[in-house]
């Protein structure tokens, strides 16, 4: 019998795809190749910037999304999971076109925050601009009564949005550098915890970011533990 099959809707931005399925390897319960989860990814590069989209009027993604929904829907897939943060302004879309389960990557950090860290009252978000709009952190959070604070303030000086664009460049050193500074910028802001959310800052921050003594929590690896978990039940 064929093992579930896990589809990933990726390329949003290639590294970070890459990155969440080496998550997705670790946290797999397994001793043998024969034990991993099947996958099939597709990673598409093209699509257009998510954060462009929603604070611009940008190019809208949602046909370029739709097409890979399709595909991993007419592959059989069990699971889907979207390892891009900011995609999930789309959420309710993307998972109306499809009668596989889509796992909600916010759903997934919150989950964890709670159980790592119920009393915890603000969080630090290192997202994308776009993520940040949108809101999906600040409505799933605000439900277990916590408060979401971000850089954007900041305008074009924000550290955040730079390191995003220092990882999509190849600058992982300097990325790192740039975010793990916008980590200790939202503790001196009062938040008692850091989130990644954005996939991209997932690719090179470990957890917790070098030099800081707080609780973080990474979307891309609560988003690999909830696929294993669905699928492994």
């Amino acid at each position: 019998m064929m093992s579930p099959l896990l589809g990933v809707l990726g390329g949003m931005g290639p590294a970070a795809t890459a990155d969440f399925l080496a998550k997705l390897a670790a946290h797999t319960p397994a001793t043998r190749d024969q034990e991993h989860i099947a996958t099939i990814v597709y990673s598409d590069p093209t699509t257009p910037d998510r954060s462009d989209a929603i604070l611009a009027d940008g190019e809208d993604p949602l046909p370029a999304m739709f097409r890979g929904i399709a595909f991993l829907d007419e592959a059989g897939c069990d699971l889907i999971a979207i390892p891009c943060n900011t995609a999930h302004h789309w959420y309710d879309d993307l998972a109306a076109a499809t009668t596989v389960p889509v796992v909600h990557i916010v759903d997934a950090v919150a989950a964890q925050v709670e159980r790592d860290a119920p009393d915890a009252t603000t969080l630090g978000l290192m997202a994308t601009d776009g993520t940040v709009r949108s809101g999906i952190y600040e409505k799933v959070l605000a439900q277990s009564g916590k408060r979401v604070i971000d850089l954007t303030d900041l305008g074009p000086d924000n550290p955040v949005m730079a390191g995003i664009r220092a990882v999509k460049a190849g600058s992982l050193d300097g990325a790192r550098d740039i975010l793990s500074n916008a980590a200790r910028e939202l503790l001196g802001r009062g938040a008692d915890g850091i989130i990644y959310g954005c996939t991209d800052v997932s690719a090179v921050l470990g957890l917790p970011p070098d030099g800081i003594d707080a609780p973080a929590w990474d979307a891309a690896e609560a988003l690999a533990i909830a696929c294993v978990n669905r699928i492994r039940g």
